[in-house]
Parts: C-alpha cells; structure tokens; sequence
C-alpha cells in the first residue's frame, strides 16, 4: 500500500511551483490582477516610499506653491527697486517660467492693488524691456546614466538572459525529440563492397536534472485507455545528480501534476556515486500527498537495516525486470515499469548497486 511522504527540500520547491503554475493557468484573470496588486505595493510603497522615496531638493521658482512664488516676485521687485539686483539678475533666477509666464504674474499681483504696486510695476517694465533668456544659463548635458544605474541593467540582462537559457533547456528535455534515423554504411558479409543502409541513431537521454525523453504511447495490461504522458528514462552509473520527472496534462494542456524518478540511497564509498535505491513519485495537484515507493536492489531488499532506513520514504519494491509498479492519488495512476536493469559488480556486495536501469512512466487519471 502506498504511504504519503515528507517530500525533500528540491521536491516541496517543485511542488510549490508546479502549484503556481497550475493556479496562473486556471485563474489567468486573477493572476493578471494579483501580479498587478503585487507590482504597485512593491513598486509604489516598498521601493517609492520606503527604499528610494523621492526627495525634493533645488526646487523651481514655477514649482513653489501659488503663495511662496507671489512672495518670491516681491521680494524680486523689492531688491530690483534698491538696485540690489539688476533685471538681468533676476531673470536668471526665474527659472521653470518663460517671460510672458512672468509678466502675466506680475500683472495678476499688481490687479490685487497690495502695497508695493510701484515697485512690482518697475520690476514688470524691467523685465519687459529685459532682450536676454530667463532661467539660468543653458549648460551641456554632463556625463550618460551613473555607473550603479549601468552596472544595475548589466545584472539584470544577465538574470534574464540566464532564465531564458535555462527555459528553453527545460522546454527542450520535457519535449524531446524522436529518435532521427539517418543513413549508414555498412559492409557486406565478404567485407568488400560497401552497401548502404538504414542506421537509426537514438540520442543519448537526458542526464539534466527534471529530464526526461517522451516516447509514443502504447497499451498497458489492464489498461482501457491510452495513457496521458509516456516517458522513458534511463538512470546509469556515473550520474551522481540523478533526478528525471516530467509534468502529466490532459490533451489541451491542463495541469494535472508531476511524476518522477531519483536517487533515494547509495552505499560504499568513492566515486562515483553506488547507487542502491531509486524512489518514484507522484504529484497530484488535487491532492496534499506525494506518492512514493522506493525500486531497491536485492541486496538492499534483502537487508532489514537499510529497509528500515529507507520506509520513511514509501513502501518497498524488488527491483526486476518487466516490474510494474502503481502509483495512485485522488485522480492520477501512474504506472512504473523496468524494462531493464544491469548490477554493476566489485567491491562490494553482489547485486547490490545498479550499472543501468531503465523505467518507462506512463501516467493515467485515475477514475476512483
């Protein structure tokens, strides 16, 4: 009988994200509106207000308030009347205003009738009379964006650049290709004419983590239906970072869950890895469980210290040849099947450690 498990820190994470990416697929219109939610508080209020707020510095006579600009013409017009500044002077300080921006304030401050109307009369006749530019002088453009802004936008082409890559590799070990054939040369019996003929050339399956090579679906014993997903993947001595799963949709890419195959123990020691036990699981995005059982060599069946240590993870299974074994949640089947299996041998116990072994996985909804 299969048991839930507590799935390893790599497992709950591709959980987690085969969760995320089954709710953005179900629920597109809440997920546009979440991750706009999520944008303005991160953009607006954690970074706008909190990290980098906006600091008003060097302000603008034409940015002031209405009350600050009416003060800062009269005292304009006070120090002019003096001869403290000269009208050229004062033209320069207006910057953010075009001259008739200015005029037009003077003569709404001299329709008020407020005190001082001699003197912000000669300040307007002044500057009407003033041929040069007002604001400050126009100076070059000094130097492109700041290095930390650079160095920012260099970081983030690289991080994207680097999910890109690492995306297209995904996309390409999940849907593979069928084996190409091409043609061969090869000799007749007498070895002396050269005739040409058909040799198929399999690529070699994927050793990258979450890989795994598709493969045409066939009948299963007890089966009424073609499965799902079928895939083939082959584990082989030397692959210390051993770890295949693939992702089960329905035939319009709906998210269902996610199978696999990995490392679950190895013994002796050196390089590289012995490879003692192999776990298969099941994901079901309906379901809090993840189903594993643990494909064990005959040595490791065979002993009670290492069966012991290992039914944590799942129940137990011989490994053999032409095994089948299942593997049921709340509305997935799958089913695991050897369809070969090699011991390696030396230095250690017989048939304890695995050359090669290669499992087909072929998925089903399960009608239960």
């Amino acid at each position: 009988m299969s048991q839930p498990t507590q799935a390893s820190l790599g497992k709950q994470f591709k959980i987690i994200m085969m969760s995320v990416k089954a709710l953005a697929t179900g629920y597109i219109g809440w997920t546009i509106t979440i991750s706009v939610i999520v944008g303005i508080v991160i953009g607006l209020v954690i970074l706008g207000w909190g990290i980098w707020p906006v600091k008003w510095t060097d302000a603008k006579p034409a940015s002031l308030n209405p009350v600050y600009q009416e003060a800062f013409l009269q005292y304009a017009a006070d120090a002019n009347a003096a001869g403290y500044v000269q009208p050229g002077q004062v033209a320069s300080m207006l910057e953010g205003w075009t001259k008739q921006d200015v005029l037009k304030k003077l003569d709404e401050l001299i329709a008020k009738n407020q005190p001082g109307q001699e003197r912000l009369s000669k300040l307007r006749s002044d500057l009407d009379a003033y041929q040069g530019e007002f604001g400050p002088p126009q100076q070059a453009a000094q130097g492109g964006a700041s290095p930390v802004l650079i160095f920012f936008f260099i970081v983030l082409l690289v991080v994207l650049a680097l999910v890109g890559v690492l995306l297209v590799r995904r996309v390409l070990s999940e849907r593979g290709a069928p084996p190409p054939r091409v043609a061969g040369v090869a000799p007749t019996a007498e070895g002396e004419a050269l005739v040409t003929q058909p040799v198929v050339v399999v690529p070699p399956v994927s050793r990258a983590a979450g890989g795994a090579r598709p493969m045409e679906k066939t009948s299963w014993a007890g089966e009424t239906t073609a499965p799902l997903a079928q895939y083939v993947t082959t584990y082989a001595l030397g692959d210390d970072r051993y770890d295949m799963s693939f992702s089960i949709e329905t035939s319009t890419g709906d998210f269902l869950g996610e199978c696999g195959v990995g490392i679950s123990k190895t013994i002796g020691a050196g390089s590289p890895d012995k490879v003692t036990a192999l776990e298969a699981w099941l994901f079901d995005k309906n379901d809090i469980r993840t189903i594993t059982k643990v494909l064990m060599s005959e040595h490791a069946y065979n002993d009670p210290a290492i069966r012991a240590e290992l039914a944590p993870k799942g129940d137990a299974i011989l490994m053999k040849k032409g095994e089948v074994v299942a593997l049921l949640t709340q509305t997935l089947k799958v089913n695991v099947r050897i369809d070969d299996l090699t011991y390696g041998s030396g230095g250690l116990p017989p048939n304890s450690f695995f050359q090669q072994v290669t499992i087909e996985l072929a998925a089903w909804s399960n009608p239960v």
